[in-house]
């Protein structure tokens, strides 16, 4: 059992018994239950007014019903509360009869307290505010107190806690001015309870402390002193410092066993036991609970507290991977609670006994089934639902179907952050964290985790931010940044506490794991037999310290001794039916087969571990187990049965992708499974090679198409639909606001970190503030565009499309035309040639040859002034490139990726649906494999290098030679150059527009825009200073991010002036009546969403544009930033406007910096500013890949739009032109200048 499972389990049945003894104890109950009491003992000429005989005898039956009542209380169960209380109930009519002001509220007391207690707090509140109303009729201050003590018990253990804390304060004002010491102590502690469940934990220490201070110094009380002693120990072993908490239990036990009470004893030395097994003491343990079990039933404790002993047993049994004793124990608490009538209590036990169902078992439908029951009995306990709703996640999260899942979290997270309860959003941030992880959106799972990291930080608790700073771990393990990992490990281990072995042996196990990654195999070996001698108490964390000892072993090659650790493992798990953890040991124990080439063995090893997942109903596991099945069938020479099995496998995530409604996580999700599809297309090509006759090359081209742009297709397929327009329109005004809300706090962010304000702490500090919580309304946006889709009504009817076979794909081309499409894999690539009427198919180098020669050909022709965004996450390649001519590079890579199919290429248009680095080179400027250099290689490699690098200052500046040192002649001179994200891409794209009638206008351009106030366009500039705004004076703007202004190395936009002369000529092409032009102010963010715009064929952005890597939504264009009197405006069109917006253009051209360029998805292709531009639809795109001198822009938009409109070629036609124009001078001859600019779309 894991700490953090048993202090979840602590928690939940401490909690109640917290409340309990802080407001309930003996000194409490004096001050609020003797009330109850004093009606039955008085005697019968002393009632609280004088009366007559008849009224005396009315009296005396009064007394009698409470004394029932009080013997009917005595049982601890709900039904016996129930009884008393209706005696009660029998009794207030008595007094209320004979208008006994003060035994009337003492009965209403006792009846709201007995309600309280059988969890029934709205009957409880309308007693205790009945009561209220009798003590201010009665000018009784200290009974006035009393009833805001017992009501803000209630709130307590509400979803309103403040309204606690106004009473426990009302409560301490009376006391404190009436010296009212006793009350005044319990006030404290009731104050503290609602301290610590708001998560002020510091503050809740300090009132115990000073309750403790009252009970032991001023009123000598020892049994207060030893409540308040456990409560201070409670609340420690809630923060994980269990040595300390113990030693309050310790100093509570001696005073209680002073004053002989076997109930509170029983109740220490419980939590005394509990503790001790988190501590991995087992046989403590266990003495210790069986001993405080044996004392409850001497004492005839209440069932509620029994019960509780009973679950700690449960808990221990569970740490011991006994889990069927463990649910036997749970089972018999359950039953204890139910008789309690403590619904509180018994829901909380049920989600322990479905989490042991689904930990252990892996019976989830069981588990679904007790955690429905619980619902049931949680009506009013939002605290109780959150944690359900989490459970039932889980499960979901378990079985592969992530959709119900994270709606299931997000339930919990909106009931957990309303109440609010920091602990429990934690816990459910932590599993959307993890969630996130599972389908490959790592940056957003480690961001979930910060926010939690940070929750923990505020509580405080360290148990929390050790676990966290682990789980973090995972998640650049998962990545392979084994060696980012091991910093959070040091820092978790920084955070332990002393003898808090439990956390030590997992942040061990996870040390020991990354150095096993990492090749350190003596590092990892001591990590792993410390960890391991930590563990013997505890066989779970055993067992989990063997398998690592087991997979060191196999990473050694050391693999009989891998092998028999892994069968005493799974020979326990058998044992005691632990089929999930079979299942893994299973997975782990057919890789270490695999490796002694004993394929026989590693695949009836994975054919039991796939019965298990199915009968667990484990999708993903499945889904994996088949593909290591195909794997092992392969080698072991069964080419037909793993193409089964991985058919049978991609089956399965088809499945579980289509199942997530949220876009963004489909799309991660699905580049962490692209190695099935490499591996079903490199599983054809091998039978293909046996046997061409059977059409596996079109399979192979077919699996490649699927693997690809699944997200743009879709998203093509919604816009068609136009989901949007039949959404909940309370849904879009909030979707606008959050947007709203990005745009100002990203406005204000890049203004300080572009300026020298990031140089003041203060103005760092808000920078920092604004980050984080721009990331979290990101998040949200998220999540409601996820609940736009599925509110709409046009998108539960939408059918997605399937990918295209090769006829549908022959079908896209025409006789001029080839399509080239690629898959780089890690052992071999493939090129498949596609025309009308043929499919030819070639075997290419491995992909990292490839990328690295595609890498080397963009760092020259760019002259490093964009990053590869294949390596985003690594340092620049472009800064250790060596001097080279570019027509080298150019070659270098054409004879890689071309010259093997040479003779199919003739003058064809090309159509490239590219891969890996390939997607962001310009194929225009490859070296044409069919044509002859003029000179020799030595003659080349003795020419002048066409690209001069050299350092200064530190920073690497690449420059080309003079131009006719080019020897080489470019693809472009004979091919036009088509790039497509997918051939389905193109497919759907055709049925969407081809009923869309052409724009009447032909023409509107957006150029030369103002972007701060010192430009002279802006009114009276000459004379102004550079206008600075207070980070809280600006509401609603956005702003480039930082990132991408590091990228352009910018402190600022500056003016392009060529756009301004470009726009003019180009303007100049059309008539007046047929276009507009937008210039200086008017080229604004008002008129780039307006819809004046659809009526143009042709829209021409001419400004920077911008790309941010990590988070692609907030990538876009700058225009006018400023207005004429420099005041500031929204001027940034970023990727999540282009979504709402309706663009029904021919063609788009974005004259402006690595517009084509994105965020590298794994099948996915370049996620950037290219896929909103479709969406809002554009048929076709002109955009570059990086930045290019303005003047060169200029030039070379000039030469396009001529050859568009005076020499009426087709928009790609003309691309194609104005570059040939461009090389063929020797001022622009460079690519640099030219082969920047890519044509996307249609090309007919």
């Amino acid at each position: 059992m894991t700490k953090h499972k048993k202090l979840l389990g602590l928690a939940s049945r401490a909690a109640a018994l917290f409340f309990a003894l802080l407001l309930l104890s003996e000194s409490t109950a004096a001050s609020l239950g003797s009330h109850g009491i004093k009606i039955a003992q008085q005697p019968a000429s002393t009632p609280s007014v004088p009366l007559n005989a008849e009224q005396q005898k009315l009296y005396q039956q009064g007394v009698k019903l409470v004394e029932e009542a009080q013997e009917l209380q005595k049982k601890g169960t709900k039904e016996g509360y129930e009884q008393a209380i209706n005696k009660y109930q029998q009794a207030l009519k008595i007094v209320q009869e004979l208008r006994l002001l003060q035994d009337e509220f003492e009965i209403l007391f006792v009846i709201g307290t007995a309600y309280n207690y059988i969890s029934d707090r709205k009957n409880a509140l309308i007693y205790f505010n009945k009561a209220l109303e009798i003590s201010r009729e009665l000018k009784n201050n200290i009974l006035l107190a009393k009833v805001f003590v017992a009501i803000g018990a209630v709130y307590t253990n509400t979803d309103e806690p403040e309204k606690a804390l106004n009473y426990f304060l009302q409560a301490k004002s009376i006391f404190l001015q009436n010296q009212q010491l006793h009350e005044l102590a319990t006030t404290y502690k009731g104050l503290a309870t609602v301290q610590h469940k708001l998560g002020n934990t510091k503050e809740a220490l300090d009132l115990l402390n000073k309750a403790l201070k009252i009970y032991r110094e001023t009123l000598k009380d020892l049994s207060g002193e030893a409540d308040t002693l456990y409560s201070i120990g409670f609340i420690y072993s809630i923060a994980g410092e269990n040595i300390t908490a113990i030693n309050y239990y310790n100093q509570a036990l001696k005073i209680q066993r002073q004053r002989r009470d076997l109930k509170k004893q029983a109740i220490l030395i419980s939590d005394i036991g509990a503790l001790q097994g988190v501590l991995g003491n087992f046989e403590d343990a266990l003495n210790s609970l069986k001993e405080a079990l044996k004392l409850h039933q001497e004492a005839g404790s209440q069932l509620s507290d029994q019960a509780s002993t009973l679950t700690d047993i449960g808990f221990l049994y569970a740490s011991r991977g006994d889990y069927k004793t463990a649910i036997y124990y749970h089972q018999q608490a359950r039953k204890l609670y139910q008789q309690a009538g403590n619904t509180y209590l018994e829901s909380t036990i049920i989600l322990v006994i479905a989490n042991l169902h689904t930990t252990f078992s892996g019976d989830y439908q069981k588990a679904l089934e007790s955690l429905d029951e619980a619902l049931t009995l949680q009506v009013n306990d939002k605290d109780g639902k959150a944690s359900t709703f989490d459970a039932k996640a889980d499960i979901y999260a378990s079985q592969g179907d992530y959709q119900l899942a994270l709606n299931e979290y997000n339930n919990a997270l909106k009931i957990s952050s309303s109440i609010p309860n920091p602990r429990m959003e934690a816990r459910t941030l932590g599993k959307i964290a993890l969630l996130q992880q599972s389908l490959g959106d790592y940056k957003s799972s480690i961001d979930t985790y910060r926010k939690v990291l940070e929750i923990y930080k505020r509580l405080p608790d360290k148990n929390g931010q050790i676990r966290t700073l682990l789980l973090i771990s995972i998640v650049y393990q998962t990545q392979e940044k084994y060696d980012e990992s091991l910093p959070f490990y040091n820092q978790a281990l920084s955070l332990l506490s002393k003898d808090d072995y439990q956390s030590e042996i997992s942040i061990l196990h996870g040390m020991a794991k990354t150095h096993i990654y990492l090749k350190n195999y003596h590092k990892a070996l001591d990590f792993a037999n410390h960890a391991l001698a930590l563990s013997r108490q505890n066989t779970f964390q055993e067992e989990v310290s063997l398998n690592i000892l087991s997979s060191l072993y196999r990473a050694k090659g050391e693999y009989k001794k891998s092998l028999d650790i892994s069968q005493k493992i799974l020979a326990h798990y058998r044992k005691v039916g632990l089929r999930l953890r079979e299942a893994r040991i299973l997975g782990d124990m057919s890789i270490t087969y695999e490796r002694q080439n004993n394929y026989k063995q590693a695949i009836n090893t994975l054919n039991e571990e796939l019965k298990l997942r199915r009968e667990l109903k484990d999708k993903t596991g499945e889904a994996n187990a088949f593909y290591l099945i195909a794997m092992n069938q392969r080698k072991l020479g069964n080419p037909e049965t793993a193409l089964t099995n991985i058919e049978a496998a991609i089956k399965i995530i088809e499945n579980i992708r289509s199942n997530v409604k949220n876009s963004d996580l489909r799309t991660s999700y699905f580049a962490t499974v692209q190695s099935y599809y490499k591996f079903k297309i490199d599983l054809l090509m091998e039978l293909h090679k046996q046997d061409p006759s059977k059409g596996y090359n079109a399979q192979a081209l077919e699996t490649s198409d699927r693997s690809r742009a699944r997200g743009l297709v879709e998203l093509l397929t919604e816009a068609r639909a136009n989901i949007r327009k039949g959404a909940n329109p309370e849904l879009l005004a909030e979707e606008r606001r959050i947007q709203a809300l990005i745009d100002g706090k990203e406005k204000v962010r890049f203004e300080i970190v572009n300026s020298d304000k990031i140089k003041n702490p203060i103005f760092k500090a808000n920078a920092e503030k604004l980050q984080t919580e721009i990331e979290q309304l990101l998040s949200q946006q998220k999540q409601l565009e996820t609940e736009i889709r599925q509110t709409s009504s046009k998108y539960a009817n939408l059918k997605y499309p399937q990918p295209l076979t090769l006829p549908q794909i022959q079908q896209q081309l025409d006789k001029d035309t080839l399509l080239l499409q690629y898959s780089l894999g890690s052992e071999r690539s493939f090129l498949w040639v596609v025309s009308p009427n043929s499919l030819d198919i070639y075997e290419l180098p491995k992909k990292a040859e490839i990328d690295k020669s595609a890498i080397n050909l963009f760092c020259l022709i760019s002259r490093n002034s964009s990053k590869p965004p294949s390596v985003t996450n690594q340092e620049n390649p472009c800064k250790n490139i060596k001097n080279q001519r570019i027509d080298v590079a150019a070659q270098e890579l054409s004879q890689l990726i071309l010259s093997p199919a040479k003779d199919k290429l003739a003058t064809k248009r090309l159509v490239i649906v590219a891969d890996g680095a390939l997607q962001y080179i310009p194929f225009a400027a490859l070296a044409d494999v069919n044509s002859q250099p003029n000179s020799t290689p030595q003659e080349e490699k003795e020419k002048p290098k066409d690209v001069v690098c050299s350092t200064a200052g530190g920073i690497r500046v690449c420059s080309p030679a003079q131009a006719q040192s080019l020897n080489y002649q470019p693809l472009l001179v004979n091919h036009e150059i088509v790039s497509l994200p997918s051939a389905s891409a193109i497919a759907i794209q055709r049925q969407e527009l081809a009923t869309r009638p052409p724009a009447p206008k032909a023409l509107a351009i957006l150029a030369d825009p103002v972007y701060n106030a010192t430009d002279t366009r802006v009114t009276n500039a000459q004379n102004k200073q550079l206008q600075k705004q207070d980070y809280l004076n600006i509401e609603l703007e956005q702003s480039a991010l930082k990132r991408s202004a590091d990228i352009l190395n910018r402190q600022g936009w500056t003016r392009l002036s060529g756009t301004r002369t470009e726009a003019q000529t180009i303007f100049n092409l059309v008539p007046k009546s047929q276009g507009v032009q937008l210039l200086d102010f008017a080229a604004n963010y008002t008129q780039a969403t307006s819809s004046n715009l659809n009526q143009f064929r042709i829209l021409h952005f001419a400004t920077h544009g911008f790309v941010n890597d990590a988070n692609p939504e907030l990538s876009g264009l700058v225009l006018s930033l400023v207005n004429e009197q420099g005041k500031d405006i929204r001027g940034y069109l970023r990727l999540a406007d282009l979504f709402n917006l309706d663009y029904p253009a021919d063609l788009i051209v974005l004259s402006a910096c690595e517009t084509g360029l994105g965020k590298e998805i794994q099948g996915e292709g370049l996620v950037g500013l290219t896929r909103g531009l479709m969406y809002a639809g554009a048929e076709r795109l002109v955009v570059s890949l990086w930045q290019v001198d303005d003047k060169g822009t200029s030039e070379f938009m000039q030469e396009f739009y001529q050859q568009m409109w005076q020499h009426n070629k087709s928009p790609n036609q003309a691309l194609r032109a104005a570059q040939l124009k461009m090389w063929q001078q020797e001022k622009w001859r460079n690519p640099n200048y030219w082969a920047a600019f890519t044509f996307l779309g249609e090309w007919r």
